[in-house]
C-alpha cells in the first residue's frame, strides 16, 4: 500500500482569504485509487518552510503533493525553494515555453519574460505532460515530489491526469451505518471490533446533529480494501448497534 502526503503553499490559505478545496479534491482521489492519505500540511510562502516541510514528507511517505506558488508573481516560490532543497539548477523547459507563447496568446499578449517564468522548473526533474493540451506539465522532482498549481481547476485537472500513473493499489471502500444510539453508547462495542479486525478494516464514528427527521445519532464507517470484509464487519456492526445502511463506496 502506498502512502502519501499533501502540503499547500500559501499565505491566502493561512490568512483565511482562500478556502482550500485542493486537498479535500485529492484525498477522495486517492481514496479511489487505494493511496492511503497520511497528512495534509498548509504552510506560508516561506522558502525555509517550503523546504523543511517538502524534505521531510518526501522521506515519511512515498508520494508528496504540493499546491500553489507556482505562478508567476513574486510570492510563487515553490519551484525554487524546492529546487534548492535539492540542489537543482533552475531551467526553461522549451517546449513549455513554446506552449505558452503559441496558446497562451490566443487569449492574453504575453510577453517572452512572463513565458520564460513560467516554463522555468527544477532540472534535472521528470515533466509529465498526460494531457498534451495541458501548457503547464507536473513537475516532479526527486522521484516522489508532485508539483501542483493551487488554483482549483487546474490542481483537479492535472492531477486527474495522473490517474492511470498512480494507479498501482486496490482501491479503498467504505460503507456508512446510521444508528440513533449516542456515541457514548456504542463506543465500547465499536472500539472491541476494531481492535478484532485492526488488520483488515478502519471503523470511523462521528456523531451528527444535522439528520434530525432521521433520528440519526451517529454515522459510523468501516474502510477497507476488501471488498468482502467491509461488507461483512459492516453487517456485524450494523446488527450490534442496532443500525441500517446509510452511504456506500463499494
Amino acid at each position: 500500500m502506498k502512502t502519501a502526503a499533501c502540503c499547500i503553499i500559501g499565505d491566502e490559505i493561512l490568512s483565511g482569504k482562500t478556502k482550500d478545496t485542493n486537498s479535500h479534491y485529492l484525498a477522495k482521489t486517492l481514496f479511489d485509487l487505494g493511496i492511503e492519505l497520511k497528512c495534509i500540511r498548509v504552510i506560508g510562502d516561506d522558502a525555509q518552510d517550503i523546504i523543511r516541510t517538502v524534505k521531510e514528507l518526501s522521506l515519511l511517505y512515498d508520494i508528496v503533493f504540493t499546491s500553489g506558488g507556482i505562478g508567476p508573481t513574486h510570492d510563487d516560490i515553490t519551484y525554487e525553494s524546492i529546487a534548492t532543497a535539492y540542489n537543482l539548477e533552475m531551467k526553461v523547459d522549451q517546449t513549455t515555453f513554446n506552449m505558452i507563447m503559441k496558446y497562451g496568446n490566443k487569449n492574453y499578449t504575453l510577453t517572452e519574460e512572463y513565458a520564460r517564468h513560467l516554463a522555468t522548473f527544477p532540472f534535472p526533474a521528470i515533466l509529465l505532460r498526460e494531457n498534451k493540451k495541458l501548457m503547464i506539465p507536473v513537475v516532479v522532482v526527486n522521484e516522489n515530489i508532485y508539483i501542483l498549481p493551487g488554483i482549483p481547476a487546474l490542481f483537479q485537472l492535472l492531477l486527474d491526469t495522473l490517474g492511470s500513473r498512480l494507479s498501482q493499489n486496490t482501491p479503498y471502500y467504505r460503507l456508512e451505518i446510521a444508528t440513533e444510539q449516542p456515541e457514548m453508547a456504542i463506543a465500547t462495542i465499536l472500539r472491541k471490533i476494531q481492535q478484532q479486525v485492526q488488520h483488515v478494516v478502519k471503523i470511523g464514528s462521528y456523531p451528527t446533529w444535522q439528520q434530525e427527521e432521521e433520528k440519526i445519532k451517529v454515522i459510523v464507517t468501516v474502510t477497507g480494501q476488501d471488498k468482502s470484509k467491509v461488507k461483512e464487519i459492516s453487517q456485524w456492526i450494523q446488527k450490534e448497534i442496532r443500525g441500517w445502511p446509510h452511504r456506500s463506496r463499494l
